[in-house]
């Protein structure tokens, strides 16, 4: 978003960057609710978990689900609340709906999370159940204060979990990438799919940064990372070339530059693809619960996206949520964010 509320103190203090380089791909585990222990377990691929709830099966379609829960208003626990029954009826609705042709599993994308939030992530039965989530707490994210994570449907197969800390940032951002084994059945190699969350910076900046972190990023979606990278990371060697990819989340993208970068880095955008016209009000993301004040002074925008290259076809996309309200005591106090999650499904085989 343009603004804000005056800044939580320490919100961009950073954590000592040991654990990774920037720019380079640093792995992390994902986790699964063991129901024989009632505790969450890590796993860096689906292959180490013994009897998973739901076995891998392949796909040719994907839903994606992304939303901005604004962390810098007041009632965060209220209103992640509130996201979460939303989102365990949109859930049960989409499996009620589901036919044995058209089924296709869910990855879910959030930026802007608190502790609170992933607390309340881990605690949610039907998450439990059903997904894979990339992060118990912060120890993956350089600032100490909010970041990003991803729940995964328990139907696909993660290969791997890994985060890219960009170099140009004041603002501790990242891209946090999935690779999923759409096609697991075939035993000649893995058919990739790479996810990446991403919370580009905020505001107005000089340079702009949002394009060199969309670039950095682009590169691991095209391929394995930038090609003059200096790494010790092992990961970095390893990592394949997907078979496409797809990007998505707060990408802040209000500035003429942003209107450029996607093109730039050899992106296609999904809005766009389905006959959707930057300037219109079926793109809009960010504005429509705002207050008026804030509404007449920026307006509405299309902050969030989804980008994609590759052997994908953008099927899908619509906005959802509006008017969630959040309740504070027994009383319907909020909106539960200022900006629209957005549902995508994509053919995951629909071009090469």
């Amino acid at each position: 978003m343009p603004t804000a509320p005056p800044l939580p103190e320490g919100l961009f203090n950073c954590k000592p960057p040991t654990l990774w380089q920037r720019d380079i791909p640093y792995q992390q585990p994902f986790y699964y609710f063991n129901t024989i222990d009632s505790k969450w377990t890590a796993a860096s691929s689906t292959s180490e978990i013994s009897n998973p709830n739901s076995q891998p099966t392949s796909t040719s379609q994907i839903r994606l689900l992304t939303w901005n829960i604004d962390a810098l208003v007041p009632y965060d626990e209220q209103r992640m609340a509130s996201a979460l029954k939303y989102l365990g009826g949109l859930y049960h609705d989409l499996q009620e709906k589901a036919t044995s042709s058209h089924n296709p599993p869910l990855v879910m994308f959030f930026q802007e999370m608190l502790g609170s939030d992933l607390r309340q992530i881990q605690e949610t039965d039907w998450i439990r159940q059903n997904f894979y989530v990339t992060d118990l707490n912060d120890e993956c994210w350089e600032s100490g204060y909010y970041g990003t994570t991803t729940l995964v449907e328990k139907r696909l197969d993660v290969q791997r979990v890994f985060r890219v800390h960009y170099k140009a940032t004041r603002m501790q951002r990242d891209g946090l990438f999935v690779d999923l084994d759409v096609q697991p059945t075939d035993e000649d190699k893995p058919t990739i799919l790479r996810l990446c969350n991403t919370h580009l910076e905020s505001l107005t900046q000089n340079p702009p940064r949002r394009p060199i972190q969309l670039r950095i990023a682009s590169t691991y979606m095209h391929g394995s990372g930038p090609p003059d990278q200096e790494s010790t990371s092992s990961l970095s060697a390893s990592l394949p070339t997907p078979h496409a990819a797809l990007l998505a989340g707060d990408l802040n993208a209000f500035a003429p530059e942003d209107l450029a970068a996607p093109v730039e880095c050899g992106l296609d955008d999904a809005f766009l693809s389905l006959g959707g016209k930057d300037g219109t009000e079926e793109g809009y993301t960010w504005g429509q619960q705002v207050s008026d004040d804030l509404r007449k002074k920026f307006g509405c925008s299309r902050m969030d996206k989804i980008l994609f290259c590759g052997a994908l076809k953008a099927e899908k996309l619509q906005r959802i949520g509006e008017g969630i309200k959040a309740y504070v005591g027994d009383v319907l106090e909020s909106d539960s964010d200022d900006s629209e999650p957005m549902e995508q499904e994509m053919d995951v085989s629909g071009r090469n």
